[in-house]
């Protein structure tokens, strides 16, 4: 994974920024990347989310950053990116670039499925999927990165999961 340098000079700032760079890098940006479908962009978003937590601690130098903060920037931009680019679903990876991303066994088939299915789900849905899913956040954590109630978060996972099961059916 390609890694993430800060401007040189040390602040407190910088310090702090690249602590969270190294414990939560590679997991943001795998996060990322399930959202918008491409890791070249993914890797800029997470890059992003990093230069905006050293902006915000230069401002705020005693303001706490955990990581709720960094995945709800994170998820922000990722949606402004593909509102940006007109996409309003995540995992808009094309057929071939599906194929290619995955390992070649008795998996791939329902991947790819399960692929397609996600990219189905408003982003809203797929946003509490990924992070209570996937990240294995609990409803009460992906609430406060979503800015939302845990029962929101419960029921959008609800409906995601019913969304899913039904389509993948129609797939079998």
């Amino acid at each position: 994974m390609e890694q993430v340098y800060l401007v040189a000079g040390t602040s407190a700032a910088q310090s702090r920024v690249e602590a969270l760079v190294r414990e939560h890098q590679t997991k943001l940006a795998r996060y990322v990347r399930r959202m918008v479908g491409d890791a070249d962009v993914a890797l800029d978003i997470a890059q992003d989310v990093f230069f905006s937590a050293y902006r915000t601690l230069q401002r705020e130098p005693e303001r706490p950053l955990t990581a709720g903060w960094l995945y709800k920037t994170a998820t922000n931009t990722a949606i402004s990116y593909l509102r940006r680019k007109k996409i309003l679903r995540f995992m808009s990876l094309d057929r071939e670039h599906d194929v290619r991303s995955l390992r070649i066994d008795e998996r791939s088939a329902a991947s790819i499925d399960l692929q397609a299915a996600m990219r189905r789900l408003p982003a809203e849905q797929a946003a509490a999927i990924m992070l209570t899913s996937y990240a294995g956040y609990s409803s009460q954590e992906a609430a406060a990165i979503l800015g939302t109630s845990a029962d929101a978060i419960r029921q959008r996972v609800c409906r995601a999961l019913r969304t899913l099961r039904a389509v993948m059916m129609e797939n079998a």
